[in-house]
């Protein structure tokens, strides 16, 4: 679990949002791993995927998290194939491991990028024969972002995979706005989504203004915070079409706001990357051109998020 340390005032040289941030963190169940999977994700993968443990002890203390359970976390993380570990000389190391490299692209596109199909307004149906190969079917569409609902599986219309569409009885429904967004409402439970996004607008809504004056230090802690915390949010976010949300949606509020502070901090905490973190041949390679697209269908995405080397 993390280690508390008794309030604010204990952060002496931090800022008092970051600060609250971090108490936060300690105030939840342990997710250690799961920070470990999201500072990967984020900041390592474009640079080539691999890091020392000293860097991810060095990022962690400083998030209140003892070394003995950070080690571990990356031990379970290790046995389930999600890191894979090295060492040289004394010095431990830790990369992506090439079977997880795969997840960690299709969550990082879920994270930073669009919707897909925006502009569907229609519903696929699907009803499930009675037969052996029913859950393996029901898991298969579950996971192409359909939900069960009065019977049947329903997601907006899209093209099946060949394999799919041809063991299914599949209908293309259409009804007005107003039917597809309470029945989105119910069908993916919109309601308790939309609070968690509230939740996040408000946590990190007053911080834009300060990030000029953090250290380079505390700009990589919020970074890893910030997106550890939209990335819990949005891999539940099944992004649905804007016809199927509400008007105002909190989802898309809270994307605008971390696509802001995401390119806010990411030329200061690149620079921190640049300097403290370390692989087996020295400092991190330069990231790759996947860092300068998150978020790039926002405005000015794919150009204001530079990664700050030349």
């Amino acid at each position: 679990m993390l280690a508390k340390r008794g309030g604010l005032g204990c952060y002496h040289n931090m800022n008092a949002h970051l600060a609250a941030l971090i108490n936060r963190l300690q105030e939840q169940p342990s997710h250690t791993g799961s920070l470990i999977v999201t500072l990967m994700g984020d900041a390592i993968m474009p640079r080539g995927g691999v890091v020392a443990l000293s860097t991810i002890l060095e990022l962690t203390a400083a998030l209140g998290i003892s070394a003995g359970v950070v080690r571990t976390a990356i031990s379970r993380l290790a046995a389930d194939g999600w890191l894979l570990a090295s060492r040289q000389s004394r010095a431990s190391y830790y990369e992506i491991g090439a079977a997880r490299r795969g997840a960690f692209v299709r969550a990082s596109r879920h994270i930073f990028g669009p919707a897909r199909r925006p502009h569907v307004d229609r519903l696929c149906l699907i009803l499930l024969e009675a037969s052996e190969a029913r859950e393996a079917v029901r898991e298969r569409l579950t996971r192409l972002g359909f939900v069960a609902w009065q019977g049947v599986m329903i997601a907006p219309d899209r093209p099946l995979p060949p394999s799919v569409a041809a063991n299914v009885l599949a209908f293309t429904a259409e009804a007005s706005g107003d039917t597809l967004v309470r029945l989105a409402a119910k069908a993916w439970r919109l309601d308790a989504l939309s609070a968690l996004y509230e939740t996040f607008i408000r946590t990190y809504g007053e911080i834009a203004g300060e990030i000029a004056g953090f250290t380079p230090r505390d700009v990589m802690l919020t970074r890893i915070l910030l997106v550890h915390d939209y990335r819990r949010m949005v891999l539940r976010d099944p992004r649905l079409p804007a016809a199927f949300l509400p008007d105002c949606w909190a989802g898309a509020t809270a994307r605008a706001l971390c696509a802001a502070l995401y390119a806010a901090l990411l030329p200061p905490s690149e620079s921190w990357l640049d300097q403290h973190a370390i692989t087996q041949a020295g400092r991190l390679p330069p990231a790759d051109s996947t860092l300068g697209h998150r978020f790039a269908d926002l405005p000015g995405g794919s150009t204001r998020l530079g990664t700050g080397q030349e």
